[in-house]
């Protein structure tokens, strides 16, 4: 039996104020009982009569929301979008302060447990142990490298964010080391590859084996040491935690050993945006959590947290929104079935785009019918508005007042 109390409808698209007839595909309006789009100026609450959202797709069908008064949105929430954040836990340098307590002879012990919903579905326990002994002349660079090179020897740790074998975090360490030298005697670039150890440079290194060098000169950039070199072409104790980049001329630099070995190390964890593994609202995007706790760290300067934060808009997230409120979109391979008919698919949202989107909800009590079947009291409704971010969407602004404003 068809339940009329609270249904979804997501409309995500820009909007057209001229006419249906003008509307592209993906096009979003409001209109008024007779399907004619209403200016932003009739809408408010003394409209009298029924509104409704409606939107084209590619084959020029038109799918409408059911009618409603504007006096009838109990509730509505806009959000402007905001970029997510992913987890990151710092301990030792930070970038800015903070030290290892060096303790001969001393076992160092790391245990991350992960408690993200990508392949752990309902917060269940993935818990990973690291450990180092340090010798008998310890220092915070020895403990630093030792424990980096035992996370990233694991696959979930190694730093590599794309492709088979994706790493859930990224390892790096931090120093405080003066970093003043480039790592070429001239116009030499660096070319880093994600996940890789190795590490081209474009002219005549200048480090040697056992040195250190790093993208970008600031005391808050991960530095890696180098444990071999074979031409211009030199290789990491670890796979390059960062971006693949080719670094500028004067930009990479290197340290030696001995600046390195004097100066105050840390560690940096930091999740990594995951796969898109269609259909985990609300972990669309999706994050890595984690707990970090560690032993015998002595006087370490304590954790630093940074929060994981789904922020507001992400497309992947929007993306499953829009397929969930279509009934699935007819979309099977999102099920992980054959055949895969992604090619078929017009929804607006791309959640490859890297494009972050506005978002209105409406929360809209119905008069006809005046009540739920199978149910008491008036039917519900949520209606999800959603606009990419930084074009002008004046007629939702305006007409549902909304606040803070879309650009």
């Amino acid at each position: 039996m068809f339940k009329t109390d609270n249904s979804l409808h997501v409309f995500v698209g820009n909007q057209e104020t001229a006419s249906i007839a003008a509307a592209s595909a993906g096009d979003v309006f409001i209109v008024d009982e007779n399907n004619a789009i209403i200016s932003d100026g009739a809408i408010g609450t003394d409209h009298p009569g029924l509104l409704a959202i409606g939107q084209k797709d590619a084959d020029g069908n038109v799918r409408f929301s059911p009618r409603f008064k504007f006096a009838n949105i109990t509730k509505k929430t806009s959000l402007a979008d905001t970029a997510r954040t992913e987890q990151s836990s710092v301990f030792g340098w930070n970038g800015t302060s903070g030290s290892i307590d060096a303790i001969n002879s001393n076992r160092y012990t790391v245990r991350v447990n992960f408690k993200n919903n990508v392949s752990l579905f309902s917060k269940q326990s993935d818990l990973h142990f690291f450990e180092y002994v340090s010798d008998a002349n310890a220092t915070q660079l020895e403990v630093a490298d030792k424990i980096q090179q035992a996370m990233c020897a694991s696959e979930k740790f190694s730093g590599k964010a794309s492709g088979k074998k994706r790493a859930s975090v990224k390892v790096e360490l931090l120093s405080a080391a003066v970093v003043t030298e480039d790592v070429a005697a001239s116009s030499g670039t660096a070319a880093f590859v994600n996940g890789s150890k190795s590490v081209t440079i474009g002219a005549t290194p200048t480090f040697a084996v056992g040195d250190y060098i790093t993208a970008a000169a600031d005391d808050a950039t991960p530095r890696y040491k180098v444990v071999a070199i074979d031409g211009n072409v030199a290789t990491l104790s670890v796979p390059y935690q960062g971006a693949t980049a080719t670094i500028a001329d004067n930009v990479a630099k290197r340290i030696n050993a001995a600046t390195m070995a004097a100066a105050a190390a840390g560690i940096k964890i930091t999740g990594l945006e995951q796969d898109y593994k269609l259909g985990l609202i609300p972990d669309a995007g999706n994050q890595v959590t984690f707990d970090l706790n560690l032993d015998g760290w002595g006087d370490t300067t304590a954790v630093a947290d940074t929060a994981a934060d789904l922020g507001d808009g992400h497309p992947r997230a929007i993306a499953d929104l829009e397929w969930f409120s279509q009934g699935s979109a007819g979309a099977p391979y999102r099920h992980g079935t054959m055949p895969n008919n992604a090619d078929l698919i017009t929804l607006f949202a791309d959640p490859a785009s890297g494009t972050s989107y506005n978002t209105l909800e409406l929360q809209v009590d119905l008069e006809d019918p005046g009540h739920a079947v199978a149910g008491s009291g008036k039917g519900k409704m949520t209606i999800v508005l959603a606009a990419l971010s930084g074009a002008s969407q004046a007629l939702v602004t305006t007409a549902f007042a909304v606040t803070p404003a879309w650009d």
